[in-house]
């Protein structure tokens, strides 16, 4: 008797597994749980491998990439446009603590050291490598956003404001100094050198550092306009009337031609530690385009192994079950 009603019983299971029915809620069951399992390894399985990434396209553009959940951009996921800016805005003000422009001293002695001669530090512009500990002498505090154009009077030693951030300041050889002066950024190529439109060229192996500091700054300081307008005009330096620095479109580009390297990295790090906040096209250079470049993220996105794993998936597993509709 029981052994009839153990045969009666597979027979009706056989026939309920044959049916289009339990096919399809196989397939739906099947679906939600491999979507699971990729939302749980893309958002909330920790990472223990960095998610930034300097990975460009052919045409320069930077490869967008999501951050977790503990990370220090983790707000800015998926936001673009003015969005991104206010929200990054918000990032670089949270946990900031300037020191003043006499402290920048002992600071940009580490964060502007070489990566192959921790002595010496490396000078913007020209690239020379310089006795790090300061003296005056080998190494000046150079304004990549030049003072006279930060809407304030000329930084003291104990200031600590837009004229002390060490992201904006870099180790510059005194000279070299002296004739970048408070000028634009214009181009040319080749070695540093001013040029004929009144500008001044930072240098093929600076510009995209310098593009860096000058988009840092144009989103941490909100009053502060990065343009390709009116930047000759040299009345009223150290007013809020003489605010402009650019060029943007020359900046734009030079991100994407001179890419991110491990010296900005260890500087950025170093920054990090001194006045608490970091800059963003450093770590995420693909913000750029999504500010001001007008690029959506899906543009930026490069397929990730995990998600096209997960699609290959899905495609085998319809396919394989490719019948399910057809009775």
């Amino acid at each position: 008797m029981a052994s009839k009603v153990k045969k009666t019983v597979r027979k009706k299971v056989r026939k309920i597994k044959k049916s289009p029915a339990y096919k399809l809620t196989s397939v739906i069951f099947a679906i939600i749980v491999i979507a699971a399992g990729y939302y749980y390894a893309t958002y909330m399985m920790p990472s223990n491998t960095p998610t930034y990434s300097a990975n460009q396209n052919a045409e320069g553009f930077y490869y967008y990439t999501l951050v977790d959940a503990q990370d220090y951009y983790y707000d800015a996921n998926n936001l673009i446009g003015e969005n991104l800016k206010n929200e990054l805005n918000d990032i670089l003000n949270t946990g900031f603590t300037p020191t003043s422009y006499a402290e920048a001293k002992t600071h940009l002695a580490i964060a502007d050291r070489s990566l192959t001669d921790p002595t010496k530090v490396y000078n913007v512009y020209n690239g020379l490598l310089v006795n790090a500990t300061w003296d005056s002498v080998s190494w000046h505090r150079e304004h990549v956003w030049p003072n006279s154009r930060l809407g304030m009077e000329r930084v003291t030693e104990s200031n600590r404001n837009q004229g002390s951030d060490l992201h904006n300041l870099r180790a510059i050889t005194p000279s070299v100094n002296s004739s970048r002066s408070d000028r634009f950024f214009s181009n040319a190529s080749g070695q540093n050198q001013t040029t004929s439109d009144g500008g001044y060229y930072p240098g093929d192996a600076h510009k995209g550092d310098v593009a860096r500091i000058i988009l840092y700054m144009a989103v941490k300081y909100e009053f502060l306009v990065v343009t390709d307008e009116g930047l000759d005009d040299d009345s009223n330096p150290y007013t809020m009337e003489r605010i402009q620095m650019g060029k943007l479109s020359l900046l734009l580009e030079w991100h994407k031609e001179d890419p991110v390297d491990d010296f900005e990295r260890s500087r950025n790090q170093h920054i990090y530690e001194a006045q608490g906040n970091r800059n963003p096209f450093i770590d995420k250079p693909e913000y750029v385009h999504l500010i001001w470049e007008g690029k959506t993220i899906i543009e930026i996105t490069e397929s990730d192994p995990i998600s096209s794993n997960y699609q290959v998936i899905f495609i085998d597993l319809i396919s394989r079950k490719r019948g399910l509709f057809y009775v």
